[in-house]
């Protein structure tokens, strides 16, 4: 398959290719005070990152930044972040490391009123050092929500100071981003399924709670 090589100015406006129609709803962060941590609200998608513990204590953080420049989540090592979305289809880029950073990308199809799990785990590899696992409902046992998922009480963070490094550091994660870019639209169907999450992954909050 012949390669694109049309240069694309930044990072951000890579990504607003593959979603432009819902960047400016993407970067809208909801929150939402309800009894159950993972169940969705009924007009939002939830997009729940977690990592389980390593033996050995990791410094290495995991930054996941949307379409629009926005730090939506930071998953360090042991910690499980739930982060409200607008449905509708995201290109999210996973960002690890600083000097330069690397960058990863993953898609997300969301529904409305749906919980989705996205596993990630650090690996020697310096090309793609983490490994994005989408955690699909037809895969789990009679489909239930996963329990090691609802044990683990999300952490609650403050991203301001995550969103000012992705923007300080803009500069070194545009040409990550545009090589990533180009090897996502150069890969396979296969390639990008595995890394995308689709609307039939997700639970309703009535699944979640075990109703």
């Amino acid at each position: 398959m012949a390669r694109k090589l049309v240069r694309i100015p930044s990072v951000l406006g890579a990504l607003l290719i593959a979603c432009c129609v819902l960047c400016v709803r993407a970067d809208a962060q909801i929150s939402v005070a309800i009894e159950e941590p993972y169940a969705a609200p009924s007009d939002q998608a939830l997009l729940v990152f977690t990592r389980p513990r390593h033996r050995q204590a990791s410094e290495t953080g995991f930054r996941i930044v949307n379409q629009a420049g926005r730090c939506i989540a930071r998953v360090e090592n042991g910690w499980q972040v739930a982060v409200p979305m607008w449905p509708g289809k995201h290109m999210l880029l996973v960002i690890t490391g600083t000097a330069p950073p690397t960058v990863q990308l993953m898609q997300a199809k969301l529904s409305a009123g749906k919980t989705y799990v996205v596993r990630l785990r650090a690996r020697v590899n310096m090309k793609s050092p983490v490994e994005i696992e989408v955690v699909r409902k037809a895969d789990q046992p009679l489909e239930l929500f996963p329990n090691a998922i609802k044990e683990q009480t999300p952490f609650k963070q403050e991203l301001r100071t995550c969103t000012e490094w992705v923007s300080w550091k803009r500069d070194k994660i545009e040409p990550k981003a545009e090589l990533a870019k180009r090897k996502w639209d150069d890969a396979d169907g296969a390639f990008r399924s595995e890394r995308t999450v689709h609307r039939n992954d997700g639970w309703t909050a009535a699944e979640v709670a075990g109703e």
